[in-house]
């Protein structure tokens, strides 16, 4: 197949995965005229339209939903022929792609890449900084640091760290508005709490209560906003024991204990060995728990 089948093959997979032009062509990052005519292009050549047009988008007819598997094993092929090729790679030039989230980016990280520049000034490293999970087979990133243990089969982590949890306040805000005793109470008191991710909502179910985001009297899902408000006295945060602490921040003690959060380092198994990758790895690791051990986290 050449070059021009295959990415025809390719533009047809984003639009059905995306049910409209513009959606696609943004990942793509092709203009969406120059979208539409690859489409058209591609069913007369095919002889068959492949979506049916409608003012609600795009969906596919039966003949593209025949073509749809195969396409999809296709791509991830394509995926894995580009991962294996850049597992071989025992070069330390060029670039490496770290995904972490938002926490770890700003008060973490900070501490110990400047290190990892000076000592590899030839790599370009690249941080990608956002709470959702990477997704290391469309390699997105190189290496990930995931706040949860991966299942994929295909992803080698390393478990460095669990870091204690809690609530905290100032010490303003509880002598002006007290301390809560139970988790009950605590939704008395303006809690700084989540918006539209749903992973205090989960946490809460593990714990066997029902919790939903809309009981929180602030919510954002910008996490490091949480933090900063707590310290200037605006609510009660749940976040790390450390950065609770370096904050000034006070503990509370309730009726339900959050469980530690475990840190990984995550990177698919087809570029485990890969120099660049690897090097990464073994610095975030050693760096890290040296960190984190010297701040008094349980390893």
């Amino acid at each position: 197949m050449n070059k021009e089948s295959w990415q025809g093959w390719q533009y047809f997979l984003a639009i059905a995965q995306h049910g409209s032009l513009s959606s696609a062509a943004q990942q793509l990052k092709v203009s969406q005229p120059t979208l539409s005519r690859q489409l058209q292009a591609l069913e007369q050549r095919l002889g068959h339209c492949l979506f049916n047009r409608s003012t609600q988008g795009l969906c596919l007819t039966e003949f593209g939903l025949s073509l749809l598997e195969e396409c999809q094993s296709m791509q991830a092929s394509a995926e894995r022929l580009q991962r294996i090729a850049a597992g071989r790679q025992t070069s330390l030039q060029g670039s490496v792609r770290l995904a972490v989230n938002e926490l770890l980016a700003l008060y973490y990280l900070p501490k110990v890449l400047p290190a990892f520049m000076q000592a590899y000034p030839q790599l370009s490293l690249e941080v990608v900084v956002s709470n959702r999970a990477s997704n290391l087979d469309k390699r997105d990133a190189d290496v990930a640091i995931r706040m949860f243990e991966p299942r994929q089969l295909d992803l080698l982590c390393r478990k460095i760290y669990s870091l204690p949890l809690g609530f905290f306040a100032s010490k303003a805000y509880l002598e002006q508005h007290g301390r809560p005793k139970d988790l009950a109470a605590l939704f008395e008191h303006r809690v700084l709490g989540y918006d539209r991710d749903p992973q205090f909502e989960e946490g809460a179910r593990q714990l066997g209560y029902e919790i939903k985001n809309h009981q929180f009297l602030f919510r954002c899902d910008f996490l490091p906003l949480q933090l900063e408000l707590a310290k200037q006295g605006a609510g009660i945060v749940a976040t790390h024991q450390t950065l609770a602490q370096q904050a000034g921040l006070e503990a509370l003690v309730l009726d339900a204990q959050l469980p530690d959060l475990p840190i990984y380092l995550v990177c698919h198994r087809d570029v485990q060995y890969n120099k660049k990758i690897r090097v990464l790895m073994d610095f975030l690791a050693d760096k890290l728990s040296a960190l984190f051990n010297g701040s008094g986290d349980q390893a």
